[in-house]
């Protein structure tokens, strides 16, 4: 039975002290959830630390060391000095190295093709084609910014 967010996480901490003992200090307790929860929320993509999971850290760190959501996100920060924040990355086989990802947009009307052919020039994104989509094709939900290769390990229809 494969373990849960929970599981993980509480694993990763070090154990309660024995009656007796010194408990750890409070910010190496928070430094080593601030470690196992990157670990747990960006198992599928270490390169991508989005805001919502960035939130979701500080979340929990306020939540569980009854601190406030500002001294949680501060921590969080501080963390990052440290271990920098990858945003809308990951590994491209083609190029051989972590790169942008840009989503993958298919079914693009006529009226927004300009548009939708200027963003893909800038590389902020990739037109897809239609015509791939079917039922289990495996279509990619983003590519590559540099090969515009597409990457379905990070998301696929």
């Amino acid at each position: 039975m494969p373990f849960s967010d929970y599981d993980s996480i509480m694993a990763a901490l070090p154990p309660m002290p024995i009656e007796g003992e010194s408990a750890m200090e409070p910010d190496k307790e928070i430094a080593a959830m601030l470690k196992a929860l990157h670990v747990s929320y960006l198992k599928e993509n270490e390169n991508d630390e989005g805001d919502p999971i960035f939130c979701r850290i500080n979340y929990k760190i306020a939540d569980t060391f009854g601190i406030t959501a500002e001294k949680a996100n501060r921590l969080h920060l501080d963390y990052h000095k440290e271990h920098p924040r990858r945003i809308s990355e990951g590994f491209c086989d083609i190029c051989g190295k972590v790169v942008p990802i840009v989503p993958v947009i298919y079914g693009v009307k006529p009226s927004d093709l300009p548009r939708m052919k200027a963003a893909e020039a800038q590389g902020r994104l990739i037109i897809g084609e239609i015509g791939k989509l079917t039922p289990g094709s495996g279509a990619s939900l983003f590519g590559c910014r540099i090969c515009k290769s597409h990457l379905p390990k990070y998301g696929g229809l």
